[in-house]
């Protein structure tokens, strides 16, 4: 029954994928790693429950992800909508599931959820919106072409464990307030802080392939840049593509470094292999958004943010 749901909706589902921004000789072999292995491999996973809905005899398969990093962390049972499956055009009947999902789901208090729907899935956006979720933030995905990349260069080092209580105040102090964490009125914004603050600690650790800091003389290591190779995807999906995470830098002390540490990613990503970098900036992001395409990346996808507390 699941394969036959997400063949139904085929095309809508792509978008699903982080690679969907790739040429379309690619999609197939990227629909099924990405969105059919992927939704298999989900299922396996103890966290991840799925909750079948039929409404005029047409099943809906939602499937939700328990985040207990996440859940720890804010002291909050977070949870995460990674897709709602159905095989019809009729959006009455859509709506009318996701309120009984909601009913059903959000019936426990204290829960919290947050999906991440690409623009083309339209009604599923507009059934959640019906009822109850909110947008807290809408994110674009840009690329880069690493094969023919030339830029001026600069001087940067990888960040060491020295610098995870500099590079933590770095991220503490140049708050984003549109992205997730700030966006969402029920987080406290000095914890939301710090979340960003531990990631980049946890970054640092080892959960991110690579985390670059300036070298320059004179200039502080006050701004970094962490990236994830992804190399064990490569053959899946029949492209080297690494992805830039994130970032922050001191605008009092190292303006201008966020294009250069861009750059010189992308330099690091194309000696080990990649031929295409991506990044998630929000759309409220004017500048990084500038930065981007002054480098020559371009516009991916966009994916919209919706969250709902019980």
């Amino acid at each position: 029954m699941i394969l036959d749901l997400i063949s139904a909706r085929k095309d809508i589902l792509f978008h699903y994928s982080p690679y969907s921004f790739f040429p379309k000789k690619d999609q197939e072999k990227i629909f099924q790693h990405s969105i059919v292995k992927g939704i298999e491999k989900n299922l396996d996973d103890e966290n991840v429950q799925t909750l079948q809905i039929d409404v005029l005899g047409h099943k809906h398969v939602f499937i939700v992800k328990f985040l207990k990093w996440d859940s720890d962390y804010f002291n909050l049972p977070t949870y995460k909508l990674l897709y709602v499956l159905y095989a019809h055009k009729d959006y009455n009947i859509l709506k009318n599931a996701v309120k009984i999902f909601v009913k059903d789901f959000f019936k426990e208090k204290g829960r919290y959820c947050f999906s991440e729907i690409p623009s083309e899935d339209i009604f599923t956006i507009q059934a959640l919106n019906e009822s109850g979720f909110k947008l807290v933030e809408n994110r674009l995905t840009y690329y880069l072409d690493l094969k023919n990349y030339i830029h001026e260069r600069y001087d940067v080092r990888s960040a060491t464990v020295e610098d995870i209580p500099n590079l933590k105040r770095v991220a503490r102090e140049m708050r984003n307030d549109y992205d997730r964490f700030h966006a969402e009125t029920i987080f406290d914004l000095g914890k939301a802080d710090e979340f960003l603050a531990t990631y980049i600690e946890e970054s640092i650790k080892g959960f991110s392939d690579f985390t670059m800091v300036p070298a320059e003389l004179g200039v502080p290591a006050d701004a970094f840049l962490t990236a994830n190779y992804l190399v064990d995807e490569w053959d899946y999906i029949g492209e080297k593509v690494s992805k830039m995470v994130l970032s922050s830098v001191s605008s009092q002390t190292c303006k201008g470094w966020y294009l250069k540490l861009i750059s010189e990613m992308a330099y690091h990503l194309k000696s080990i292999g990649a031929q295409y970098a991506f990044m998630h900036p929000a759309t409220t992001n004017r500048a990084v958004i500038h930065t981007y395409e002054k480098l020559g990346c371009k516009y991916g996808k966009c994916v919209h943010i919706l969250t709902y507390t019980s």
